[in-house]
Formats: structure tokens, C-alpha cells, sequence
């Protein structure tokens, strides 16, 4: 074993100096480690205790704030109004205010003493009236005038709460009980400051109940349960029982293979325990350090003298390192690399070779990064959308002329699998795996997909070829796709407009011819009327009288729509014009059980248009959102500065772009519905005079809308599905643009 001077010098270094170096860090690290438990014991268990004071500060001050609002005259009296059918909105602002300056509440009950909540707030329809009589804390309250229930699981954590409830008594007589106010508190009102704490980076704190459920921990899938003891050893269950005895107290234990230390001290409100846990790795952390330091620097002795014993074998390490750090370098991609080695022998020759192999293969990758380049900067480039699949019909790339076609990018698709490929995808991925099956060619098929960018329908024309090698062997498929949402809205444009003109030369000429007579048989009607004296022969002519007034609006609507006024346009708010037309269907919406959401840019700017036709514009187009929800829902109006012009240009085609001066700032109002949508083979006709789908509609408002917002320089655009509501869009250009 010591059979050369090396060896032997080694031996005696070794026991001189390594085993006393490793028998005093030893020693060391026993003294520091029992010390920095002791300390972190003493810290952990005062961290616990001032965490289970402000819990039970908490309920404290949360039962101060039930008694003095239990004594409100208001909440007293409101038992007596909800019996004799009064309305309870002064107690129920009362308590809307309280409960938002209060933010740890759930939800606020008045219960009556019968169960039956009369009020809660915030409101919900599945609390209205609702049954508490069969609950352990109604009955607790009923029978000891205050009651803090413990944890009333619902579905999930965020759900589940705690319900503090305090008798009510009258308001003349104060022995007798009238109803209960109950504070239902959210769990995280108070977990919170279990939660705020952060020891370390891998310690925690958790709150546990006096049954041993678990009330917070950082795991959620731990909170509410039990369960998490069987993860642990028997050191574990013996510091849990103590937990739920109320003991304070210190230990270590196994959970889940890990090693931690726990402090847990009681509450005195509820019967519950906090509880601070740290990985020993985290606890023993400078202890690690110092261990760390003492192996570092042992393992310089050693190195000093290992560095001694093979001094002599560095004539031949030196090279066989360099030929090995030449090979990893060209490995790694660097072939400028260039192994030298000043020795004449074997090793010399090799390390030539080497630097022959590193020339003939940078030589050979430089041309393929060129090819590669290349292609990817076509692929790149190109106006058209490139979809590329594989022999299986599988997703190889995206170019992003395709990725902003279909507003899905090729990292989101790679990232989330090909179980999660949009559907407007799956649809062109259907049509390459037909051309791969067929081995035929698909030419201009046209597809709607859903753009993520634009948030609306895009039109597309794909077509579809094999992918061949070199060799000519089929390796794929390649789809061609084509944004032709602007040539497709500017033939529906040109159609609607050819459609309007003419018509409306036609409707300003049947008006004209129409409204002489209709003014004379309204003459001899009211001739006639007077000269009658049979009361049943005043209600025909009453009758007759009605319908030709009804012919004249009829008239006068078509008139508007040939031949409207000519607008008066001027610098206007939009935001202005648009609440006093909402002021004026404020009714009809809320018999309509119609919700109004505004979403409206600050500080916009002012238009130039005509103020009453444009609001004759609003009402149109409101009354008939109004007109498709029937059975209630939401209507979402939106004002915004639009400052992208390519997105709107798209869609509104070259006749408008008159719109779109050099500095392209306009505004986008928007009405969007969820009412019953329009069917698709109805879209192309909703702006042709007398269509409609109201039996009692002249099938003139759109129409009018139209022209009007033609007059005024603007634009409208529809887009719907039947059942999937409607979104009808005005661009407006602002004022000082169109004042240039």
C-alpha cells in the first residue's frame, strides 16, 4: 500500500493534519448547531405568538363592531318594517356602507327569529329568504345572544367562511329578541397573517382548528382537511394532538421525506393553533456554510498535497487536458477552435488531426446556417400566411403572416401542445391532411377565422400543395393562406351602396307620388268625420285616419332615407350626445331588464358632425339592441381612440379612405349585445330598405343609419351570429383631422 514516497508522504499528511482538521469542524458544528436551534425556537415561538394574538385581536374587534351595529336603531327597527312589507333600503345602505369600509366580510344577514334571512348584502338571489334554522350556529345564538361558529365549508377555501352572529332585541324593549345580525367572515380576513408570514424561502406558517382539520396552508390542496398526517411520521401526529390540546411547544419531524422543525402556540378566541414550520436545510443553513467552508478549506490541504505528490505527471496531463478541453470546445460549436501542443510525439500528431477535422466541418456548417438563413428569411418575409405539416398531418411552422391571419403565434401552439391548436387551425390542418391523402392539390378555398389580434371575423382563402424533397419524396404538406377581408368587405360595400342609390331614387319617387293623395284622403277622411253623426261610423273613419297617418311616417321615413337633410356639422362631444340619447332609453332598458355597462376612453377628442343626426344614429341603433334581448341581458357601449389605422383600414375597404388622413386619429363607438344575434344569410340584407325581421318594423332604420353616417363622413360594420348576440361598430375621424 505505501510502496513509493508518495504515498507514504500522503499517509503521514493526512493523519497529521486532515483527521484533527475534520475532528475540531466536527465539534463545531454540534456547538453551533445546538445553539441556533435554541435561538430559532425562542424567535419562531414569539413570531407564533404575536401571529395568534392578531387573530384573536381579530375576532375581538369583529365582535365590537356586531354589538355596537346590532344596537343601530335602524337594524332594530328593520325586523318591524320587513313584517308589515316595508322596503328596507335605509338599513340596507347602512350595512352596503359598513360592509365596504370592512373588507374581511363575506357577506352581511338580518335572519329573522325564524330563520329566514330578510336581508343579505352583498345581494344575492340564492340568499334571498334563505333557510338558517337547521344551522349549529342560528340555534347557538338563539339560545346564548352571540355565537362565533367554527368553519362552514363550502366548495373551495375561497368559499368557506365563519359566521359571527349576535341576537337583535327591540328597539322599546330591550328583552326582547327580534332577529339576528350575522357577519359571515371570509377566511382569508384572518389567515392572512398566517399568510403574510415568510420565514426563509422554504418556511411557512399554517393555522390549525381544535378537531385537526386545517384551516390555511401554503399547499392549498392541504386546507380543509385532515389528510396531511398521513404524510408525516409519529413525531408529527404527537405534535399535532398537542396543537389541538392548546399546548404550546417546539419539535422536529419527517413529512414527506423531508426533515422540518415546528413551533406552534394556541389562540385564545377559537380553540385553534399556529404553527411555524422550517426545513432543516433552511434552519441549519450557516451551519451548512461553515461545514461548506471547513471542507474548502481541507480540501486546499488536500489539493496542496495531491499538487505535490503528482507534480511529475504534468508533462503528460497537460496535453492529454488540452486535447480533451479542443474536442469539448468543437463539440460545443466553437470550430475556430485550434488545439496546440508543443511536444513532438504521438499526442502532437493527434491534436494536428484534430484541427483538420474542426476546418472541413466549420466549413460544411457555415454553408448550411447560409441555406438556413436563407430560407427562414423568405419564410419570414413573405406577405402570404405559410402552414407547413408533416407525412402524419402534424404542425411543423407558422410563418407570421399567418400567424397574425388566424392571431395565434407558433410559440403559444408549441408551448401548449397539439391537443390545444386553435380551432380555425384544425380547420387548414382538415384541409392539408386531405391533400396528403388525396395527393392532390386544394385551389382558393375560402374559410372565416376567428382573429385573437383583431377580436373578429377574418376572411381567408387557402390554398394547398404537397411538400417534396430533393429527392422528390413527399415529406409534407404546404397551405398558401390569403387575408381577403377587405377585398370580401368591399364587394359587400359595393353591392350595398349600388342596392342604396337605387333604391333610394326609387323610394324619393314613390314618397312624392304617395303623399299628394295620402294628404287628400286625409282631408275628405276629417270632411267626412265631421259631417257623421253614427258614433261607429266615427271609430271607421278613426280607423282610416290612424292608418293613413301611419302610411305618411312610413312616407316621411322614406324620404329621410332618399333624401335626408343636409347635415350641419360642427365640433361635438360624442360622450355628450351619447348619454342624452341613453337618457332617453334609460326606461326601456330597465323594463327590459336590460344591464348597461359603459366603457369610455378619458379626454377624447371632438368630431365633426351633425349633432341631431347623430343622435337619431344612437337611438336607431340602441332601440334595436333593445329590441333583441327580450328576455333581458347586457348591452356594453364603447367609446375609444383608435390610433392603429391598418386594423380599421381592413375592414372598412379603399371606398372610405377618405377617412384616414395622413395623421390617422379616429374614434371607434361600439354597441355590443347579447341578445339573439343576426342569422348569417340575413347579414348582407340588414341595410336594404324595408327588411326586417319585426313584424312591426318598416325595415327602414338601418337604412337610415347608414345614410346618415355616409352624410357624416363615418362608417358602420356589423358582426354577428345568431345566438351569439350583436356588435355594431361606428368609426367616427375626430374633429381637428377633419377640420384640415
Amino acid at each position: 500500500m505505501f510502496s513509493s514516497i508518495r504515498s507514504k508522504l500522503i499517509a503521514i499528511l493526512i493523519i497529521l493534519g486532515v483527521i484533527p482538521l475534520l475532528v475540531v469542524g466536527y465539534l463545531s458544528y454540534r456547538s453551533a448547531s445546538d445553539a441556533l436551534l435554541s435561538q430559532t425556537k425562542e424567535q419562531l415561538g414569539n413570531l407564533a405568538d404575536k401571529t395568534a394574538q392578531q387573530i384573536d385581536n381579530f375576532f375581538e374587534v369583529a365582535e365590537k363592531d356586531i354589538d355596537l351595529l346590532s344596537n343601530f336603531p335602524f337594524i332594530q327597527l328593520s325586523f318591524l318594517q320587513f313584517e308589515f312589507g316595508q322596503r328596507l333600503d335605509t338599513v340596507k345602505r347602512l350595512i352596503e356602507d359598513y360592509e365596504k369600509k370592512n373588507k374581511y366580510f363575506k357577506r352581511i344577514h338580518l335572519v329573522n327569529l325564524q330563520g329566514k334571512s330578510i336581508l343579505t348584502v352583498p345581494e344575492s338571489r340564492k340568499d334571498t329568504l334563505a333557510d338558517f334554522k337547521a344551522t349549529d350556529w342560528f340555534n347557538s345564538t338563539l339560545n346564548k345572544g352571540m355565537c362565533l361558529s367554527g368553519i362552514i365549508k363550502e366548495d373551495s377555501f375561497s368559499s368557506s367562511a365563519i359566521m359571527l352572529a349576535k341576537l337583535i332585541y327591540d328597539f322599546e324593549d330591550k328583552t326582547k329578541p327580534v332577529g339576528i345580525l350575522a357577519f359571515e367572515i371570509k377566511l382569508s380576513s384572518f389567515t392572512s397573517f398566517v399568510a403574510s408570514l415568510k420565514i426563509g424561502t422554504q418556511g411557512y406558517a399554517f393555522l390549525l382548528d381544535e378537531h385537526g382539520y386545517m384551516i390555511y396552508h401554503p399547499d392549498q390542496s392541504l386546507r380543509l382537511k385532515r389528510t396531511f398526517i398521513e404524510s408525516g411520521d409519529a413525531k408529527l401526529k404527537r405534535l399535532i394532538t398537542k396543537m389541538q390540546l392548546g399546548e404550546r411547544g417546539f419539535g422536529d419531524y419527517l413529512f414527506k421525506e423531508t426533515v422540518k422543525y415546528m413551533v406552534f402556540t394556541p389562540c385564545r378566541v377559537k380553540h385553534w393553533s399556529v404553527g411555524i414550520t422550517l426545513h432543516r436545510s433552511e434552519l441549519m443553513a450557516e451551519i451548512y456554510k461553515l461545514r461548506r467552508r471547513m471542507i474548502t478549506f481541507s480540501s486546499m490541504i488536500i489539493g496542496l498535497i495531491l499538487f505535490v505528490s503528482f507534480m511529475f505527471v504534468k508533462s503528460i496531463t497537460n496535453p492529454i487536458r488540452q486535447l480533451i478541453n479542443g474536442a469539448r470546445a468543437i463539440g460545443g460549436g466553437d470550430l475556430d477552435q485550434i488545439i496546440k501542443i508543443e511536444s513532438s510525439d504521438e499526442l502532437h500528431g493527434l491534436a494536428r488531426e484534430f484541427n483538420k477535422m474542426a476546418a472541413r466541418l466549420k466549413g460544411s456548417v457555415q454553408e448550411i446556417l447560409e441555406l438556413k438563413t436563407f430560407n427562414d428569411d423568405i419564410f419570414r418575409s413573405v406577405t402570404s400566411g405559410i402552414i407547413t405539416v408533416n407525412r402524419e398531418g402534424e404542425l411543423t411552422s407558422l410563418n407570421r403572416s399567418a400567424e397574425k391571419i388566424v392571431g395565434c403565434s407558433w410559440e403559444a401552439i408549441n408551448s401548449s401542445g397539439s391537443k390545444n391548436i386553435p380551432v380555425k387551425i384544425n380547420e387548414i390542418l382538415n384541409l392539408l391532411k386531405k391533400t396528403l391523402a388525396k395527393k392532390e392539390k386544394i385551389q382558393n378555398q375560402k374559410l372565416e377565422v376567428s382573429s385573437k389580434e383583431a377580436g373578429e371575423i377574418v376572411f381567408v382563402e387557402v390554398n394547398t400543395s404537397l411538400l417534396n424533397d430533393g429527392s422528390g419524396k413527399i415529406i409534407g404538406a404546404i397551405a398558401d393562406i390569403r387575408d381577403i377581408t377587405r377585398r370580401k368587405r368591399m364587394e359587400e360595400l359595393m353591392v350595398r351602396v349600388d342596392k342604396l342609390t337605387s333604391l333610394g331614387e326609387l323610394s324619393a319617387g314613390i314618397a312624392h307620388e304617395i303623399r299628394n293623395p295620402l294628404a287628400g284622403m286625409k282631408t275628405s277622411s276629417q270632411v267626412l268625420k265631421k259631417k257623421l253623426k253614427s258614433t261607429s261610423e266615427k271609430v271607421l273613419i278613426d280607423g282610416v285616419l290612424s292608418e293613413i297617418a301611419r302610411l305618411n311616417k312610413i312616407v316621411t321615413d322614406l324620404l329621410n332615407f332618399s333624401r335626408p337633410s343636409p347635415p350641419l356639422p360642427a365640433p361635438v362631444d360624442i360622450p355628450v350626445i351619447l348619454e342624452k340619447t341613453l337618457d332617453l332609453v334609460t326606461e326601456k332598458l330597465n323594463k327590459s331588464n336590460i344591464r348597461l355597462i359603459r366603457q369610455y376612453d378619458q379626454n377624447l377628442p371632438q368630431v365633426m358632425i351633425d349633432r341631431e343626426q347623430m343622435q337619431q344614429v344612437f337611438l336607431n341603433l340602441l332601440l334595436n339592441a333593445i329590441k333583441a334581448m327580450p328576455e333581458g341581458g347586457i348591452l356594453t357601449v364603447s367609446l375609444r381612440m383608435i390610433m392603429d389605422q391598418s386594423r380599421i383600414k381592413d375592414k372598412i375597404t379603399e371606398s372610405y379612405d377618405f377617412l384616414f388622413p395622413n395623421e390617422n386619429k379616429f374614434i371607434e363607438i361600439s354597441f355590443k349585445d347579447t341578445g339573439l344575434g343576426i342569422k348569417e344569410e340575413n347579414i348582407p340584407r340588414i341595410f336594404n330598405p324595408f327588411f326586417t325581421t319585426d313584424p312591426n318594423g318598416t325595415g327602414l332604420g338601418l337604412s337610415i343609419v347608414h345614410k346618415l353616417l355616409e352624410k357624416n363622413n363615418s362608417y358602420i360594420y356589423i358582426d354577428s351570429k345568431e345566438g351569439n348576440g350583436c356588435n355594431v361598430t361606428l368609426i367616427i375621424p375626430v374633429a381637428d383631422k377633419m377640420m384640415k
